[in-house]
This record gives C-alpha cells, structure tokens and sequence, in this order.
C-alpha cells in the first residue's frame, strides 16, 4: 500500500520570518519594483534596501505590514509606503516665522519612514524602530525638516517646546478623542484614537494625556502602551490585577491596528517608565510573544493580589 504523498512544511525566510521563502522572495520583487516606480534605483538586501546616495529603508515592518493581507493586495500597500518615505521634504522658507512655528510638531515616527535620522533637525529614538521628531504640518504632507532648514528660525530647544506646546494643544480640541475599551473582568485599556496625523504621538506627552482622558493616577509601575498606526495609541497603566489581561488584548488590538490603519507604526506593545520606553512584545517570529528579562511581568505581578 503506497504512503500518501505529503506536503513539505514551508520554509520561512530566515530574515522576513513571517514569510515563507516564496513569499519573502515576491515582496521583495515588489519592492524593488515600487521603488523604481518612485523614482529611486535601489538594491534589495535580505533585511533592507539601499538607494545609490546610501539611504537605508528597513523591509520588516513593510513586511509585517503586508502579513494578514493576500498577496495580490502587496502591491497597493508598497505603493503607499515607498511614497511615504521617498516623497521630497517641501522647502520651508517660504512658511513665515509665525506659520513655521504653528505647524511645528513632536511626532513619533518609524524610522523607516525618516530617510535620513542624522539630518534631522531633532531626532531622538525611542524605542527600537520609533524616533521622536521634529516635523512641520503642512496642508498636504508633514516635512521633518533639517538643522539646516531651521537654523535661521530659533534654537533648537525653544523649537522644539513650541513643537511639545502645539502637540499639547490637541489635548484639548476635537480631533481626537478616546474610549474605555473592555473592563476589569476582561482587562481594561484606553484607546485614543483621531483623525490628526499626530494622535500616536501623544504618547510623548503620557502624563497629560492620561491625565485628559482616563485620570489614573496610579502609574508608578509604568504604563503599557502600544501605537499602532499614527492615528491610534493605546494605553494601560499597570495599576490592577486585569492590567496583564489588558496586555493580551492590546497585543492584538496593536496588530490588527498596524495591519489595518493608514500610517503604520509598530505592532508591538511597550513599558514606558519616566519617558523610557521597553519592547516588551515581539512578532518576529510571526507570532506574539512577551519579551523575557524586560521586567514587566514582575511589575504586572506586584500589581495583581497574587503578588501580595
């Protein structure tokens, strides 16, 4: 009696780990193929691609970007990606100094999508693949602007308390807002989510922010915090015994965000202790795991009565 004939399990790529070889292989091609549509010669590596000036664009957060979603819908997603982070910053000077200011933003953003980090006017990472920028709102785009397109416009420490005054400011208009999502038998999170382009930057301004919408004032264990895309953040100080039930939820409201919204940022979920923020969750494996020796379980433990 003959075997059955069995299918060999799929090899995944051994640096995109979500894809298999096949798969790694085709969103690289179209990559490749947006960026020369874009304008932009570049070499496709493993991990990255490389324009001839140099400039290093990551594939994995692309690349996680694309999973959950069929191949023949790659395409469009690339498409909006590589025009993100290959359309020309506008020039500046001819914004007065009263509009530059009023337009000046922190925002976080991906690396990836800030093509050249060293040149920026002010640029602080985060956290691994997340930068706090400087950034001018325009009417149709949002410019990182260079020290050298800024150096005639103030120094560098009063611009950017102009730019953490104006990103207060949306505290107290309308175009964000947020909600209590689950509740203390499920575990309870808040998500603030908005139209503004700079809704996921809020969580520079954690403080504040928790004080408008949920008034916790217990948070000295840090707080969790996930910033899926640019128009939502979501947060949970780690203050009861359902703070480690609301990781689990957040760990998956993080990458149905990143997948699904416009402006993706990162689908992993962060501690954030005195404006420190730790990776605590992972996907680069192709599914989520809590990061060891991060410390957060023993903080969410003390939280819980069974930590005594």
């Amino acid at each position: 009696m003959r075997l059955l004939n069995r299918s060999a399990p799929p090899q995944f790529d051994e640096h995109l780990t979500f894809f298999s070889v096949a798969q790694a292989r085709e969103f690289r091609r179209l990559v490749e193929r947006s960026f020369a549509a874009a304008g932009r010669d570049v070499s496709v590596y493993d991990d990255h691609v490389e324009d001839r000036g140099g400039t290093t664009f990551s594939l994995f957060n692309l690349g996680l970007l694309c999973v959950g979603t069929p191949p023949d819908g790659w395409s469009a997603l690339i498409d909006d990606h590589v025009q993100l982070v290959t359309t020309p910053a506008r020039d500046l000077s001819e914004l007065s100094q009263h509009e530059l200011e009023s337009a000046l933003y922190l925002r976080l953003a991906e690396i990836a999508a800030v093509p050249d980090p060293d040149s920026a006017a002010y640029a602080r990472v985060i956290a691994p693949g997340l930068l706090e920028v400087l950034s001018v709102d325009l009417p149709d785009s949002v410019a990182t602007p260079s020290r050298e397109a800024l150096e005639s416009r103030g120094t560098l420490g009063e611009l950017v308390d102009r730019g953490r005054e104006n990103l207060l400011g949306l505290l107290d208009g309308d175009a964000v807002g947020a909600e209590q999502v689950g509740d203390t038998s499920t575990g309870r999170y808040t998500a603030v989510t908005g139209g503004s382009f700079f809704t996921a930057s809020l969580s520079l301004l954690l403080p504040e922010t928790i004080e408008r919408y949920s008034g916790e004032d217990d948070w000295g264990r840090g707080v969790l915090v996930a910033v899926p895309s640019r128009h939502q953040l979501l947060y949970r100080p780690i203050n009861g015994p359902d703070a480690e039930a609301a990781l689990q939820r957040m760990i998956e409201a993080a990458m149905y965000g990143f997948s699904d919204q416009p402006g993706p940022l990162s689908p992993d979920v962060y501690w954030v202790r005195n404006r420190q923020w730790t990776q605590v969750t992972s996907w680069r494996t192709g599914k989520p795991r809590i990061l060891r020796e991060t410390g957060v379980r023993d903080a969410l433990r003390v939280a819980s009565p069974r930590g005594g």
